[in-house]
């Protein structure tokens, strides 16, 4: 399907593409998920045999725990943050509150070591991780519903793309991908130059210092190596690519872009990304034949940082974030189009 603009205007203020990605991380929306809705975790195992552990936060539909709410539609949303995010990311809380306040269920899930989850697992998540989307959403159809969406951010909007364009089955109805880093290695090329070098440092650091936890199954010489990694690629060649069993990184790389996966989707999908976005490069978005997948609806805004998208407060939007309401109208109308 060809791009389409839905009109986004940036707030006020916050036209730059930075402001746009960081003013949610610096305000973030409160996380009601946790206190005003009901919220249990739930720890599942990988189906990889390396013993590690998932942690979901499961948000039932609101029918099922208050009175005088709109009815449960059937449907629950899986949500699937970006790198060193977690289930409690300004995105998985604002689009997980949209969504029970329109009746879904909602499973906000950690990656592996992110979020409450950190210290459960030997090995660090990639890119490229179909095997934990496919056990989460396993799980979702076997104990809450069969009606399943998946909604990924990020990184995991890579995961999302590739694993629903893989030979498998995918339990899933639709999906939605936000700000995908679709080729791995030119994004990698892009935060490791001095546009991104910001970002850059700040993800190197969290990712570093989760290393020297110790929670890894690595040597103390691997250990000392990945520590004095400058760039991505040298965090990714050191570790990631390795650990997650890939050859070298440019392996990794190629096996696990989303871009190469596009032809396979089988399933409606939405990708959403701003022309801005100083995180993951844009020029790969613009090489693609969109049109070429009839599945996919795309949404090219024109401002919106990385998964920024913060619009003029409004009566129907008190808050101004847009990114929840687009993400929710597509889900809606496959729901209404399956009716």
């Amino acid at each position: 399907m060809t791009s389409s603009n839905k009109e986004f205007k940036p707030r006020r203020f916050l036209e730059g593409r930075h402001l746009q990605t960081v003013y949610n991380v610096l305000f973030p929306p409160d996380n009601a998920l946790e206190d005003e809705y009901f919220s249990e975790s739930i720890l599942i195992p990988t189906n990889d045999g390396s013993g590690d552990l998932l942690w979901l936060e499961h948000n039932p539909p609101l029918s099922q725990v208050r009175k005088k709410v709109s009815p449960w539609n059937g449907y629950y949303i899986m949500l699937v943050h970006g790198m060193e995010g977690s289930s409690e990311s300004h995105y998985m809380v604002s689009v997980g509150k949209e969504a029970l306040n329109r009746g879904y269920g909602v499973i906000r899930m950690n990656l592996r070591n992110c979020g409450r989850g950190l210290g459960l697992a030997k090995k660090p998540y990639n890119a490229g991780q179909s095997e934990d989307i496919d056990v989460v959403l396993k799980y979702i159809y076997k104990h809450f519903t069969k009606s399943i969406f998946v909604s990924g951010f990020s990184l995991s909007a890579n995961m999302v793309l590739k694993f629903f364009g893989e030979k498998r089955e995918h339990y899933a109805k639709a999906f939605t991908a936000t700000s995908p880093p679709l080729d791995l290695k030119r994004s990698c090329d892009f935060i490791d130059s001095r546009a991104g070098n910001f970002y850059r440092d700040h993800f190197l650091d969290t990712m570093k210092e989760k290393v020297t936890l110790g929670i890894y199954d690595i040597t103390e010489k691997r250990k000392e190596q990945v520590l004095k990694s400058k760039s991505f690629f040298d965090f990714d060649d050191f570790f990631t690519a390795p650990v997650s069993g890939y050859a070298n990184v440019l392996e990794y790389y190629n096996i696990c872009s989303s871009v190469k996966y596009l032809s396979g989707i089988k399933i409606p999908g939405l990708i959403v990304h701003a022309d801005d976005d100083p995180v993951v490069p844009s020029e790969v978005w613009h090489e693609i034949r969109w049109k070429s997948y009839p599945l996919i609806q795309t949404v090219l805004t024109e401002k919106g940082g990385h998964v920024g998208f913060i619009s003029d407060p409004s009566p129907e939007n008190p808050e101004g974030r847009w990114l929840p309401k687009i993400l929710l109208d597509f889900f809606d109308s496959k729901i209404k189009s399956h009716s």
